[in-house]
């Protein structure tokens, strides 16, 4: 097997439902090939995040460089979940984002680690609390909080504790709530546009393909450069909030994960290569 197919099969062997054909082109020979300057996908998620996405598309022989988007500001409200989660009276703690799941922890370290039941929105977010020693005990069919909300174990009274950021959606709440559990929701950090130079913001008019891991990032980059690259997210939510705000080429993968967001990229990549050529 071609070295880079070899690193995303190894990558997306919990995903092998994907299709074959997906992974059959040798894209370096491709690029060789047709002589044209390389254009880089941009990686938008906050500093340090684009690393493992970079890897299998730079296996790939797709060029991409990092343009963070968004950063992260901690708020008070952690504070308050030390408090909740030494009360020992919670049914479920939610947890929705990678960065939730970060922020979680370190509460729950400085309370005393008690044990809690945790749902999690998804794999990416299940794999740091797992990493950490607290694996979530439930994860919804589809990584979306709607489908978390409607699917989450238990009826009636009771006590879920939700950290979120500040700007996260109530979506979790208002579903919870609507089947009759009591949800305390504590905004622990809220997301803050990065910051751009002039050189930025020049790297990031010329895009062509843009990767998104979040609603945010993607009302960052719509506000400062526009809607005419191609948006590639990790997912149903990150794509829905692209196409609400006017990017009219938007794309996600079926499977979660990291990995399969790699060869969403990378067949999104070539398509835009090839055309200028």
């Amino acid at each position: 097997m071609l070295p880079f197919l070899t690193v995303l099969a190894e990558a997306l062997i919990p995903d092998m439902h994907l299709p074959a054909e997906r992974l059959s082109c040798d894209w370096r020979a491709g690029v060789a090939s047709m002589g044209a300057p390389a254009i880089p996908a941009m990686l938008t998620r906050e500093d340090g995040k684009n690393g493992k996405l970079a890897k299998l598309l730079d296996a790939a022989g797709v060029p991409c460089e990092e343009l963070p988007c968004i950063a992260f500001e901690r708020l008070d409200g952690r504070f308050e979940l030390q408090s909740e989660l030494q009360a020992a009276h919670i049914g479920w703690c939610v947890i929705t984002s990678p960065e939730s799941a970060t922020v979680f922890l370190d509460s729950w370290r400085s309370s005393g680690s008690p044990a809690v039941r945790i749902a999690s929105v998804g794999a990416g977010t299940a794999k740091v609390l797992k990493d950490a020693g607290i694996p979530p005990v439930f994860i919804p069919s589809k990584a979306t909080a709607k489908t978390l909300a409607s699917e989450l174990p238990g009826d009636g009274p009771m006590q879920v504790l939700y950290p979120a950021s500040k700007i996260a959606s109530s979506t979790i709440e208002e579903g919870l709530r609507a089947r009759g559990m009591a949800v305390r929701r504590l905004d622990t950090y809220t997301t803050i546009p990065a910051h751009w130079d002039s050189a930025d913001s020049e790297r990031a008019a010329a895009a062509q393909l843009v990767t998104f891991a979040s609603p945010s990032a993607v009302r960052v980059w719509a506000e400062r450069v526009g809607t005419t690259a191609v948006a590639v997210c990790i997912g149903e939510t990150s794509a829905t909030e692209a196409s609400r705000v006017g990017f009219a080429d938007v794309r996600f993968p079926s499977s979660p994960g990291v990995a399969s967001w790699a060869v969403e990229v990378v067949a999104a990549w070539q398509t835009i290569y090839s055309r200028s050529s």
